[in-house]
Formats: C-alpha cells, sequence, structure tokens
C-alpha cells in the first residue's frame, strides 16, 4: 500500500472517508448513492466493484487487507476506494456502514471449522452488517449465498459441514430486519465474460435441476448491481444460472417478474 492510500486510514481523514466524502468516486445520477460492495476482494467482488467503476457510480470497497487485493488482482484495482475491516468486528462494520445507502454482500468463507469458518462468516459476518445496515438505515440489502441452502441433505452442505446452514441463518436474519433485501442463489460459478449465455432465474430452492448448472462471475455482478435498482428484485430470493438456450438479454425483464418472498 503506498503512502497517499495509507494516509486516508490515519488520523482525521477516515473520518471524511467513512463518511463518504473521500475517495468515494462520482456519482452522475444519485449525489445520495453509496454503495458498500462487502467481499470486494473476492472472486465476485472484483467483477462487482470493476462494473461499479466502469459505471461511475459512488461505492466503497470492504476488504480486509487492500494491499492483498491489489497482489491479487492487480494494479488496476490499487484506486478501487478501499476500506479495510473483518466482518466479524461488528463495531468496525458499524464504523464502516457510516453514509452508506445500498449494501452488495457477497463475503464467503472456505473453511469449515475455527473463528473463520461459515459460522462466523457467512453467518456472523452477515448479522453484523445487516445490522449495522439497520442503524444506518440503507435502503437495500443484496446478499450473495448459495442454490440450496434451504436443504440440510445438499451434497455440499455435507462436505462443508453444514456450511451452507450457516449461509441459509444468514438469509433468515435478514429477512427479519426490516431491510428491504435481494437474496441471490448462484449456481457452480465460473470465470467466463458476461453475455455469453442466457440467465435462468428460478424461485424456490429447487437445487437438484440445477446441480450440474454454472455460472459466471461476470454476469452474477451485472445482476447483484441490477438488483439494487430493479423494483421486482424488493425483497425475493431466486436461484441463477447460465442458460446456452436462453437469450442473452432477457434477464432484467425476468427480475421485473420475481414474486416477493
Amino acid at each position: 500500500m503506498n503512502g497517499t492510500i495509507r494516509s486516508l486510514f490515519t488520523g482525521a481523514a477516515i473520518a471524511l472517508l467513512l463518511s463518504g466524502c473521500v475517495g468515494m468516486g462520482s456519482d452522475p445520477d444519485g449525489a445520495d448513492e453509496l454503495i458498500l460492495v462487502a467481499g470486494a476482494s473476492g472472486r465476485v467482488g472484483r467483477y462487482v466493484i470493476g462494473h461499479l467503476d466502469a459505471d461511475r457510480r459512488a461505492f466503497r470497497s470492504l476488504t480486509r487487507s487492500q494491499a492483498r487485493a491489489v497482489e491479487r488482482w492487480g494494479p488496476e484495482y490499487e484506486n478501487m476506494n478501499w476500506v479495510e475491516g473483518d466482518v466479524r468486528d461488528a463495531e468496525r462494520m458499524r464504523e464502516i456502514m457510516r453514509g452508506v445507502t445500498e449494501v452488495i454482500c457477497v463475503i464467503g468463507s472456505r473453511q469449515t471449522k475455527g473463528d473463520n469458518s461459515a459460522e462466523f462468516v457467512d453467518y456472523g459476518g452477515v448479522v453484523n452488517l445487516v445490522d449495522a445496515a439497520v442503524d444506518e438505515g440503507v435502503r437495500h440489502f443484496v446478499l450473495l449465498t448459495a442454490i440450496g441452502v434451504t436443504d440440510p441433505k445438499h451434497p455440499f452442505n455435507k462436505a462443508t459441514k453444514g456450511a451452507l446452514e450457516w449461509r441459509y441463518k444468514g438469509e433468515k436474519h435478514l429477512r427479519a430486519s426490516g431491510l428491504d433485501y435481494t437474496i441471490v442463489r448462484p449456481a457452480g460459478l465460473q470465470d467466463r465474460p458476461a453475455g455469453k449465455q442466457g440467465l435462468k432465474i428460478e424461485q424456490g430452492d429447487d437445487w437438484k435441476p440445477l446441480l450440474r448448472s454454472t455460472l459466471s462471475r461476470d454476469d452474477l455482478a451485472l445482476v447483484l448491481i441490477e438488483s439494487l435498482d430493479n423494483p421486482g428484485t424488493r425483497n425475493v430470493s431466486f436461484e441463477l444460472a447460465n442458460d446456452p438456450e436462453l437469450p442473452p438479454g432477457d434477464w432484467r425483464a425476468q427480475l421485473a417478474g420475481l414474486k416477493p418472498d
């Protein structure tokens, strides 16, 4: 991390940063918008902040380590409006949530035990973010979970010693919070460009027909962002997968027709 970036996290400058007055990008269409991307340095998060940056929307990128994020994804990610924090730290999440109007949460743990497992990240971290969002009066919270979270017999749930169950508990906490929300459950994620295939959107978490389906992380990022603005995504949960038999451009209309939970 260079000296200029490091200085943003010291002294009085952090108060300005967290109020949305420093380094938050431009927002030509809505001066009061500030999107927090939790998990911004992850494999989905990097696509989300890339699209937000290209669209010149105001956002804040949450990561545990900016230096590791830039090392992982390249120098073009140096100036992505980073703030550092651990979602397991409730007080830090309250600080980072100041001034935020919407949240896209794409956090996720790969560990099956210990204090960095799904219990403390996919559930505890979501609880901390949701509670901070409630306190701040956030307008919309978009949460990424997984297909099959409602079924304890899902093979991934067994393989990860209950990780999906913790994600489902995070979903339930969000639904009970009173926030406007969107919950997106993706198929198996892959790195490929958006727009190459259509998107299938389902509701009800019937995971078996989608078990072998895949989804572009780039397409997923576009859907997560669209969920902030599309009226059809208020208080809904849905499953998402690529489908080569569907036209690439019809998924926004599908979102508009979703049924509330």
